[in-house]
């Protein structure tokens, strides 16, 4: 006698449902990896408003405002900077990076809750 696996009719059911499943293991890893994209912006936010505001505290009469730009040449945000109220020797830089989508069709807006944001302030140093 031989002896059969699973039951009568089922033959090839594991192969249908993993053909099911795997579009949701991708999109899984999709989500994955775009969770990894967005910590590693929200990190080259930190560094470069952290650059900035060492930039502009060094001694700010000296030289230009510097902008995103000249600290990393490939990011895309705003800056913001300048001295919160009533703190004339503090300076505030804020920036706000563009969130890269590593989703199809997706895009994420500026002013997107979870979009890579840093908020950097320091006391200017004498001239």
């Amino acid at each position: 006698m031989r002896a059969r696996r699973g039951r009568a009719g089922e033959h090839g059911s594991q192969s249908v449902e993993l053909v099911a499943a795997l579009p949701l293991v991708g999109l899984i890893l999709l989500l994955a990896w775009q969770c990894i994209v967005l910590a590693r912006q929200q990190v080259e936010a930190q560094a470069d408003a952290r650059e900035l505001a060492r930039q502009a505290v060094l001694c700010a009469r000296a030289a230009p405002q510097p902008r995103l730009a000249d600290v990393d040449a490939g990011a895309t945000g705003s800056v913001l900077s300048g001295s919160p109220p009533g703190h004339a020797d503090l300076v505030r830089v804020e920036v706000r990076l563009a969130p890269t989508s590593v989703l199809p069709d997706v895009t994420f807006p500026t002013d997107w809750p979870l979009a890579p944001h840093a908020v950097v302030v320091m006391r200017r140093e004498p001239c």
